[in-house]
């Protein structure tokens, strides 16, 4: 898929507050593109039906799409994905974008005014940015086929969400958030092993209670001390990492490392020695030994602020969404046939595989 040109370019397709990006392509929260209804990166790639809806998501009587030029601006900042790996990408591509819309739905129910002539400073911005990359607005916006209009829009999304976070972001506020993630500030590590037994996202709840039950059954072999941990994972582990006799072991790792949140919520919550129960990922069902811990130092709260308020806004974010995505009705049909190059009918495609370690464990 056709890379964009220049940092300034990048600029414009991704305005948009941060949302979890599609898992096998980054694991940290980033920044998502812009919602914009064709691209250069599409139309350059021959793909018709751009403005086709792919999904959509309604709340409190609002509704949004999400069309196929939207999913193609997202997927052009990211190496295309690998065959087995498509039909995963699309879903969690199209997660990405509609707990943007959300986002962007609940920000407008705060009834937050943002004053035009801070949308006419951020443009100006651009313009520099632009115009050091030897480019003009007018070029690159109708290179990307967005209007003007669609530009301010993104642009007062975003502030938007600056002045909710700021209201939010009390010294009060953060000096609790450091106090309730010390783990992740102080660059805590710990040294995990792990049997998994995987699963395709579409699968059935009896296929979940399948497995959910054969790997309650292999902890009740380690706890029973007919097998150590190692010689389970060896044995029973479907993680491809786990090769040459590792026992299922994943190294050291922090929260900040890159590892699924539902991995790591448990992982660094267990007791060094302890088994954990079952744990669903979208990769299947783990179980979770921590074999090892190492304490990082406690963090100057002025000096490193930034990154605290930047922490809070992104778990800000996934409570906000988390809490509209209760009373959302989402919609998303399958993967368009020609949305990745050579892809004939990615739609049954099966779930990713797991990246070696020390990316997340799946």
């Amino acid at each position: 898929m056709p890379r964009i040109a220049s940092p300034a370019l990048s600029a414009i397709l991704a305005l948009s507050f941060a949302a979890p990006v599609a898992r096998g392509q980054a694991q940290a929260p980033a920044t998502a593109p812009a919602p914009t209804p064709v691209t250069a990166a599409a139309s350059r790639s021959g793909l018709t039906g751009l403005n086709d809806v792919v999904a959509s998501v309604t709340n409190n009587g609002k509704t949004d799409n999400v069309t196929k030029g939207e999913v193609i601006t997202f997927l052009s900042h990211y190496p295309p994905p690998q065959p087995e790996d498509r039909e995963t990408v699309y879903r969690e591509t199209l997660e990405s974008l509609i707990n943007t819309k959300l986002l962007t739905q609940f920000l407008i129910r705060q009834n937050i005014v943002v004053p035009p002539e801070k949308i006419d400073a951020e443009i100006e911005k651009l313009k520099q940015q632009l115009k050091a990359d030897n480019q003009d607005l007018p070029t690159a916006l109708r290179q990307n086929n967005i209007s003007m209009e669609s530009l301010r829009q993104e642009y007062e999304n975003r502030l938007r969400w600056a002045t909710f976070l700021e209201a939010k972001a009390t010294d009060a506020a953060l000096r609790k958030f450091v106090a309730e993630h010390r783990d992740l500030f102080s660059g805590t590590q710990i040294r995990a092993s792990h049997i998994l037994l995987k699963l395709d996202p579409n699968a059935s709840e009896a296929e979940k209670e399948k497995a959910k039950q054969k790997i309650t059954a292999i902890k009740k072999e380690i706890d029973d001390k007919k097998l150590t941990f190692a010689q389970a994972a060896n044995k029973y582990s479907e993680d491809p990492a786990n090769v040459g006799g590792a026992g299922g072991d994943l190294d050291y790792f922090s929260l900040t490392t890159g590892l699924i949140e539902e991995f790591t919520d448990v992982a660094f919550k267990l007791r060094k020695g302890v088994v954990s129960d079952p744990v669903e990922t979208p990769f299947g069902y783990h179980l979770i030994l921590v074999t090892d811990r190492k304490e990082g130092k406690p963090i100057d709260f002025e000096q490193n602020r930034p990154a605290i308020v930047q922490a809070f806004g992104a778990d800000l974010q996934k409570q906000v969404v988390t809490a509209e995505r209760k009373t959302a009705k989402v919609d998303i049909k399958p993967v368009p046939r020609d949305l990745f190059p050579d892809a004939s009918a990615p739609a049954n495609a099966p779930a990713a595989t797991e990246p070696a370690r020390p990316a997340a464990p799946k």
